[in-house]
């Protein structure tokens, strides 16, 4: 009878390798999100901000972020001691960037829609943080928090892409993959807003790829990178 608890005990214990799979699903559904954001996504216009499209795509923006967050750690962990110290740099800029963007749509979802009718121009302002207008108010520690959070995006991505890419754990090309999605936002300098969504896809099938193999725990996903 003790054995038989003993055994069911062992079939029940939670192992940090079970763990790091399932955070892969995060990954998974984090890119999926990405994506599907940027094509849903309403006009950045102070017309759209007290709409109910609006706020559910905020809120979902705020998921998505979270998601990456919690995605990111599994596909750290799952080569954190092949990935060395560019890999835990990347890892915790990248990271930051989550965090940010989590400021960022909250703010879309329950603050700007509480202040179109009384601060309609600072709302505007921070709609143009996206769209690359200034703002005629001052909008305090966004006006800086954006182009920091655009560097921890790039930087964090390309960082940890090289050290995945280095490390041959998950997938080389799938590295490299999180790398080019991350520069490639630089695009968005001679793509005018809104078409610069379209920048976001690949970092959106990057996160699906890593979360996947980190998820299906491949063994053999470093047989599928270049030789």
């Amino acid at each position: 009878m003790n054995n038989k608890h003993k055994k069911e005990g062992s079939n029940r214990k939670v192992s940090g390798k079970s763990i790091i799979r399932w955070l892969g699903l995060f990954a998974i559904m984090a890119g999926i999100l990405f994506i599907v954001i940027q094509f849903i996504h309403p006009s950045d216009h102070i017309t759209s901000v007290n709409s109910r499209h609006w706020i559910i795509v905020a809120c979902l923006t705020s998921i998505m972020s979270l998601f990456s967050l919690i995605g990111v750690i599994g596909i750290y962990t799952k080569q954190v001691e092949e990935t060395g110290w560019l890999g835990l740099i990347g890892f915790i800029i990248f990271n930051l960037f989550w965090l940010v963007s989590m400021i960022f749509s909250f703010n879309e979802a329950f603050v700007l829609p509480l202040l179109t009718n009384n601060a309609p121009q600072f709302v505007e302002g921070i709609l143009g943080l996206f769209g690359g207008n200034k703002s005629e108010v001052n909008l305090g520690i966004f006006t800086v928090l954006a182009p920091i959070a655009g560097v921890l995006y790039m930087l964090g991505g390309l960082l940890l892409g090289i050290a995945t890419f280095r490390a041959g754990v998950l997938p080389r090309w799938a590295g490299a993959l999180l790398s080019f999605a991350a520069v490639v936002t630089l695009a968005a300098a001679i793509i005018p807003h809104p078409f610069d969504r379209i920048l976001a896809v690949p970092m959106g099938v990057a996160l699906i790829w890593l979360g996947y193999v980190v998820w299906s725990d491949t063994k053999e996903a470093s047989n599928l990178s270049p030789q």
